[in-house]
């Protein structure tokens, strides 16, 4: 959730955007300001014993810090973290492309388009390496929208569309570079062509269709699979 606000956050005005997601990626000032929320909607509830009501707003803050915690603990890929280190710094540009990278990962178009709008750097990428386009690569909607946005296709990306069997999103990944995806497989596509022989989420006709492409474009086919994962 914490997240998501910011993503709000940071496509006001650059000069405002500075200021809040320093707020908002402080959590201890989260917290304070849950207190006084806390309290005001506790007016409506005059009928709540006081202890009860004294114990919730104790709680609500509480709430928040236990759950940003566990969020942090669960954000195994580590997205979360270079998001809230460039917003604590006031990084609204850095802020803006750690964002799009977290929001492509969990597949939230709307703040996605929204940050895309704002003219943030879609070709940007996380320390490890991994760009927008590696995390949406299982909903060609998405993968359509960064690649008009400017966004070029990578090594990871086609390696990843491989893995998951996406025949649609390794087309659009092609037609979006200048020689059909010759560069790109030169590259990478032994790595793709491996990845698409154990095919986790499509049929037999993509996964062959897949394996073609590949191997038109220069991958090197793999002799020692099976026969029917070959053309």
């Amino acid at each position: 959730m914490r997240l998501r606000i910011l993503a709000w956050l940071v496509v006001l005005p650059e000069w405002f955007a500075k200021v809040a997601i320093i707020l908002a990626a402080n959590i201890g000032i989260m917290i304070l300001g849950c207190i006084p929320v806390g309290a005001s909607s506790l007016i409506l509830w005059r009928w709540f014993p006081l202890t009860l009501s004294a114990s919730l707003v104790i709680l609500i803050p509480i709430l928040v810090l236990v759950g940003s915690i566990l969020y942090a603990r669960i954000d195994k890929m580590g997205t979360e973290q270079y998001v809230i280190n460039s917003s604590q710094q006031g990084d609204v540009q850095n802020t803006r492309e750690q964002l799009l990278i977290h929001m492509a990962r969990y597949q939230l178009p709307n703040e996605l388009q929204a940050l895309v709008q704002v003219g943030t750097n879609v070709n940007a990428a996380d320390p490890l390496g991994r760009s927008a386009l590696f995390w949406t690569v299982q909903k060609p909607e998405m993968v359509r929208l960064l690649l008009q946005s400017g966004a070029k296709p990578d090594g990871n990306a086609l390696v990843e569309a491989a893995f998951w069997g996406r025949l649609d999103t390794i087309k659009l990944l092609f037609e979006a570079t200048p020689d059909d995806g010759k560069t790109l497989v030169a590259e990478v596509g032994d790595r793709a062509l491996q990845n698409a022989t154990n095919v986790r989420s499509s049929g037999q006709q993509d996964r062959q269709q897949i394996v073609q492409m590949l191997v038109a474009r220069g991958a090197k086919p793999i002799l020692n699979t099976n026969q029917d994962n070959l053309p």
